[in-house]
């Protein structure tokens, strides 16, 4: 049932797609899809070459949309003012929705909550018809929560004068732990890049006395379950000699975070390492926060929403991951098993495959490889017994090949996170 979802899910990108190059050039129509199907540094390489042919807004409607997906968020939302403020009247609705949809993220990347709620709102009023099921379950949950925080002021970040060098440790299920000052009090808490927002269960957000939203919303999980949580700020945090204030922490409950021994207090999420610009982890365990971060042409770094992007190179092609560091293992996804179907069916055993989360552990139908080598960036590895997922549990699970977390990054002695030039770099 699942397949014939998905199956449907693709015919109707692809018959709209065809309706919609018997209007548009084909190089735009082509560039197009590679955005819908999220192949983003096909697409972003595509873009910076195109030239439009009969609209003038199209260039600059495909940078708006690469902008925002490559974390140049300024440019991005001058871009789509400017074609609202002078084309709006020739664009057809189905792309009013995508310059909606990146408007709003620009927004909630730029901690301009307000303005995230008034065009999330807009998106759903005017637009809701061109998003899909789970695209419209999303954006009510943004909603939601951008309402909460539409008088909430914007996330400051201060440097010291010198680069950051902290010594870190990793926990019992093998995920670091950054130490983190909130109150004069001491923590230490998960560094996920996969967090679309900080976490705090909600027994220490009581503790800390902070005042936490009425109104609940869901939130995805690694999985097809959802939880809820609910909003608060954080007014001043302190990572060594780092201070970030006005930082929003997703607020959940403490079951959604405590597996048997092992309990998650909090989660530094991606707006508090976007801040950083540029963030290194060592093989021992010492996290450098530079305070000029480095430049570099890598650019394998991209955005699907809050999600973090990795390009990554298998058998000379390009793929693309989710980046999680806060996950100990890497899942390939069904995108990569449907590409490589046949060898995988006709070298292994079809089997139950464990996948893990916030909210607990499912099962699900699955295969497992012996080893495979994976590329990202100037270096590779090679990695044993890697789990191949046959359906989607999740929306992004059915465009992305998989995830790449720990299993992966600590093969290497310094992995690179730079948010400023959008590349992730692994070192031996």
């Amino acid at each position: 049932m699942k397949h014939k979802k998905y199956f449907r899910f693709i015919i109707s990108i692809l018959l709209f797609l065809f309706t919609f190059s018997l209007s548009y050039s084909q190089d735009f129509s082509l560039l197009y899809s590679q955005y819908k199907t999220k192949d983003f540094f096909r697409f972003r390489d595509g873009v910076k070459i195109y030239k439009s042919e009969s609209h003038k807004w199209q260039k600059t409607f495909l940078e708006a949309m690469s902008d925002c997906i490559f974390g140049n968020f300024e440019k991005s939302e001058k871009s789509i003012n400017y074609i609202l403020e002078n084309y709006a009247s020739e664009i057809p609705d189905s792309l009013m929705k995508d310059l909606y949809q990146k408007k709003y993220f620009d927004n909630a990347f730029l901690h301009e909550y307000k303005s995230a709620f008034e065009n999330a709102e807009i998106l759903l009023l005017k637009y809701g018809d061109f998003l899909s099921k789970d695209e419209k379950e999303t954006l009510s949950d943004d909603i939601i929560m951008f309402k909460s925080l539409s008088q909430a002021p914007q996330q400051k970040i201060t440097k010291g004068d010198v680069d950051l060098k902290l010594k870190i440790k990793k926990d019992m299920a093998g995920l670091w732990n950054v130490p983190v000052k909130i109150n004069d009090t001491d923590f230490d808490f998960v560094f996920d890049t996969g967090a679309d927002f900080p976490v705090l269960v909600e027994s220490l957000a009581k503790k800390l006395g902070l005042n936490i939203s009425e109104e609940e919303f869901n939130v995805g999980t690694g999985t097809d379950k959802k939880i809820k949580s609910k909003i608060a700020v954080v007014n001043s945090l302190k990572i060594g000699n780092i201070t970030l204030e006005n930082v929003v922490f997703y607020i959940m409950k403490d079951e959604d975070f405590t597996f048997g021994p092992y309990k998650i207090l909090g989660i530094i999420g991606a707006p508090i390492i976007r801040a950083f610009e540029e963030i290194r982890f060592t093989k021992n365990n010492e996290l450098i926060v530079p305070v000029t971060p480095d430049n570099d042409a890598i650019g394998n770094f991209a955005y699907d929403q809050y999600t973090p992007i990795i390009q990554v190179i298998y058998s000379n092609d390009s793929l693309n991951f989710i980046f999680d560091s806060g996950n100990n293992s890497i899942t390939l996804y069904q995108p990569f098993f449907k590409k490589y179907e046949t060898d995988i069916s006709q070298n292994y055993t079809l089997k139950k495959i464990g996948i893990g989360g916030a909210g607990g552990i499912i099962e699900t139908d699955g295969y497992e490889l012996d080893n495979i080598t994976l590329n990202a960036g100037k270096t590779g590895a090679e990695l044993n017994k890697v789990p191949v997922l046959i359906k989607a549990l999740s929306e992004s699970q059915k465009f992305f090949h998989g995830n790449l977390g720990q299993s992966y990054i600590s093969q290497f002695s310094t992995l690179i996170l730079n948010y400023k030039n959008m590349y992730i770099e692994f070192q031996n």
